[in-house]
Formats: structure tokens, sequence, C-alpha cells
């Protein structure tokens, strides 16, 4: 097993990501949203598309009628924010019991009302980060008191608190990730985070003492995914605030 020496830390360079970079820290909320809608999906195929309910008296002017499967899938269309599922709603018609609210009109209307005040939630969590978003001033690594593992101290200026990622890299043989993980951070925040020795070791076998590695730090603001009233995509994420204007990344040269 290598044993690695005392850590010295050169300052290298800073800047934004690139990306790739960008892509490799941002939170994995795409393949939540791609799973949690595939199965809304399913779950509204294996209904009867005759099944239906009606004489709904107690209910809203133009819900008093639907098809059971058709309701289905703009609840779907909403939730997910997604119009093309519109397309898959049918006005059941109905002599005495209005049926407009289960229509194909009604489902875009909904849509795009959930994605506009979705995007203002957004925009606005933007605008207050702008503020004072926070940022990386600096990192240091130090033996962790068991002597063998280490610690990351991020030394963090910034004032929006809030959830964020934070990502450790070491670039000088590929990407190889040393610690990733989500905290709220704000001006107080003294964050230490833990990295076995081990852990290192099977990701880059040839690490070794007395030569530079360059290392990347990344602080991601997580902006969420939205919930069962509303879920974002990734690609609408993207458009509204993207990785790259809530992300601030450093890098030092580090040898171990």
């Amino acid at each position: 097993m290598i044993v690695l020496g005392a850590i010295v830390l050169l300052v290298h360079a800073t800047g934004s990501l690139g990306h790739a970079a960008i892509q490799a820290v941002a939170p994995a909320s795409g393949s939540a949203y791609d799973e949690l809608r595939a199965a809304a999906v399913t779950g509204c195929q294996k209904i009867d598309p005759a099944d239906y309910q009606s004489g709904l008296f107690f209910n809203p002017d133009g819900y008093r009628s639907y098809y059971v499967q058709s309701e289905c899938f703009q609840r779907a269309a909403v939730e997910f924010r997604d119009p093309t599922l519109c397309s898959l709603v049918k006005q059941r018609g109905a002599f005495f019991s209005s049926s407009w609210g289960y229509s194909p009109g009604n489902c875009l209307k909904l849509v795009a009302q959930g994605a506009a005040a979705d995007r203002a939630v957004l925009e606005d969590v933007k605008r207050r980060y702008l503020q004072a978003p926070m940022r990386l001033r600096d990192f240091r690594l130090e033996r962790n008191g068991n002597g063998r593992d280490f610690d990351i101290l991020p030394i963090f200026s910034g004032a929006f608190g809030h959830g964020y990622v934070l990502q450790f890299e070491l670039l000088t043989e590929g990407n190889v990730l040393v610690a990733r993980s989500g905290h709220y951070l704000d001006a107080t925040s003294n964050i230490r985070l833990f990295v076995r020795h081990s852990d290192l070791l099977a990701r880059m076998p040839r690490l070794t003492r007395d030569r530079p590695y360059l290392m990347r730090a990344t602080v991601l603001l997580d902006v969420g995914s939205g919930g069962p009233s509303g879920r974002w995509s990734d690609a609408f994420i993207e458009a509204v605030f993207p990785a790259r204007e809530r992300s601030h990344s450093i890098e030092k040269d580090v040898r171990f």
C-alpha cells in the first residue's frame, strides 16, 4: 500500500467551468424526472380508454364528465410540464355533464400556466442568488486525525444561503472524482469533507508522493427539480438558470 506524505498546495488557476465539467457536477435530476414521467405514462396506458366518469355534479364546471385515461394523461402532462402528453387527452361528449376541463386545449393551457409559474419561481431564485452568490475563495487539504485519511476544507464567500453541491476532482490523469456531496451553505458555513485514502487509491492506483496533481473544486447551486405539483426537467432548468451561471470553481496543484 502506498503511504501518502504531507500535503503541499500550490495555487494554479481560477476560473469558470467548461460545459463538460458543469454536466459532471450538476445534480442528477434529469434521470429521476425521466423515470417518474415514464412510470406515470405507463400507469395511464394501463387504463382502459373506454372507462369514464360522468354525472359528477359536485365537481367544478368542465370536470363533471371525462375519460379516466384522459384524466390520467392530463394530470401527468401538468405534473411534468409536458405538452406532448396533451395530444393523448380526449374530451368526452356528454349532454348533461360538462367535460371541457379534460381536453387537449385545456391541458395545454394548464401546462403553460404551470410552466410560467415554475419559471417565475426559478427566476426569483436566480435574482436573489446573483445578488450575493456563494463562491469558493480557497480550499485546503489536511491529514485526518486518524493519520491515514484526508479532510478537505473549503472556504467560501457570499451570502445566499441555499443548498449547493460541492465536488473535488483530480485532473492530472483524466477526471478522478475525489469527493462530491450536497450541503446547505451560507456565509458562516464551516465544511470538512472526509476522503478515505483507500478510496483514492482505488480510483487512482498510481497516486504517488512528490508529484503535482491538479485538483478542481466546484460549488454549484442546487435549484432542485420541483415537486408533485410541478416537476422540472434538466432542459427547463438549463433554459431558465443554466449551471454555468450558478457554479464557480477554482483549481490548485496539490502534492501528496
